[in-house]
């Protein structure tokens, strides 16, 4: 058995599981007013894998080295999606969560998703159906950080004499699990320190001319066979997105072998402006268009349609795009058009209404990559 064959056996078990509604609490954060810019960014896809685990809650609390982390007790769906408006986060059931500040970025991890706002870019907050959890890890603003749906993990990179640790938290017991040291040279992006993705037990930080393969629970360190230097992406289920030195060109690539599933050029797309995102499970990968946003973060798709790749059969279905859309984290597509929010089959043919119901239009969806 292979572990997409045990993933696949213990999302369909988990889903069929009777979740309970319930009950929201509203929990208000102090927001911070920021002067806003206008800006491009993507608006594609959710980077999520299936969660399986049981539904119940979760306690957290500890602390992480010199940097405390605050969390009380969280309890709600860990597994839910969600479409952000504003400072509301509804998720899936209907239910909806108030947040301090417009929500810019929201990750699955398997006890929540862990979300940033425009407001307050330097704090991260663990939201569930519950309610909202903020979040102590320090400052954190203009890092990338790297999440996994399946675990309770989060990584990022902090300063380390003429280098970098490639720090890892347990979001469950408030605890530092790891700190690797790496080095390299690292000018590519504009964040403080290099970015981060994270698969499983492995982290994969981004230089200026490599990517390094982080095994953070045995501090190894070594060369990604699969990915390059010089480019920001997400690991998913052993797959990623890689593109060249112009970004012209995107692949969609397997790490361990760099063996390439997919290619695609921006010139064969209007505008020559996509992103490849893939899937949960690795199988399907949307090649969305670039979307632009004014000063206050409207954001609208170049094109309305944007076509997915079924990586193993080698077929190309077109979906409409709406205002957004994503994944949940068993691989359903999420799409937004106006006040109506809809659940469809992996590649936008079968869709049906949600009880989500928004008041003017969605302003990101729950593991769309948006921070800035």
């Amino acid at each position: 058995m292979t572990d997409n064959d045990l993933r696949t056996l213990l999302r369909d078990a988990a889903d069929e599981v009777a979740v309970p509604r319930l009950a929201t609490d509203e929990l208000h954060l102090r927001a911070r007013a920021v002067r806003r810019r206008r800006r491009a960014r993507w608006v594609a896809g959710v980077a999520a894998l299936a969660m399986a685990g049981a539904l119940g809650t979760y306690v957290l609390g500890g602390t992480l080295g010199d940097d405390d982390l605050h969390i009380a007790a969280a309890e709600g769906d860990p597994r839910g999606w969600a479409v952000a408006e504003g400072n509301s986060v509804h998720f899936g059931d209907g239910s909806v969560v108030t947040y301090g500040g417009r929500v810019n970025d929201m990750r699955y991890t398997s006890v929540g998703l862990l979300t940033r706002s425009t407001d307050t870019n330097a704090r991260l907050s663990l939201i569930t159906t519950a309610g909202v959890q903020p979040l102590d890890l320090g400052d954190v603003s203009d890092r990338l950080i790297g999440t996994d749906p399946d675990s309770p993990y989060v990584s990022w990179t902090v300063e380390h004499g003429d280098g970098w640790l490639v720090r890892v938290a347990d979001l469950v017991t408030g605890e530092k699990v790891a700190d690797v040291p790496i080095s390299g040279k690292y000018t590519w992006a504009g964040w403080k320190t290099p970015p981060v993705a994270v698969d499983g037990e492995h982290a994969y930080v981004a230089l200026d001319d490599r990517t390094l393969d982080v095994a953070w629970r045995s501090g190894q360190v070594s060369t990604s066979r699969g990915l390059p230097g010089g480019y920001t992406t997400e690991v998913i289920n052993g797959r990623a997105v890689t593109q060249d030195a112009t970004g012209e060109t995107q692949r969609v690539v397997e790490v361990a072998t760099g063996e390439v599933l997919l290619t695609t050029r921006s010139t064969d797309f209007p505008d020559d402006l996509i992103r490849l995102k893939l899937s949960p499970d690795g199988t399907h990968a949307l090649a969305a268009p670039y979307a632009m946003c004014d000063e206050n973060d409207d954001c609208r798709y170049d094109t309305p349609t944007a076509p997915i790749h079924d990586l193993g059969q080698g077929t190309e279905t077109a979906v409409d795009l709406g205002d957004h859309i994503g994944w949940t984290p068993g691989g359903q597509l999420i799409r937004a058009s106006g006040t109506k929010v809809e659940l469809c089959d992996q590649v936008g043919k079968e869709c049906a209404d949600t009880p989500v119901t928004l008041k003017k239009r969605a302003d990101t969806i729950s593991g769309t990559m948006n921070q800035s």
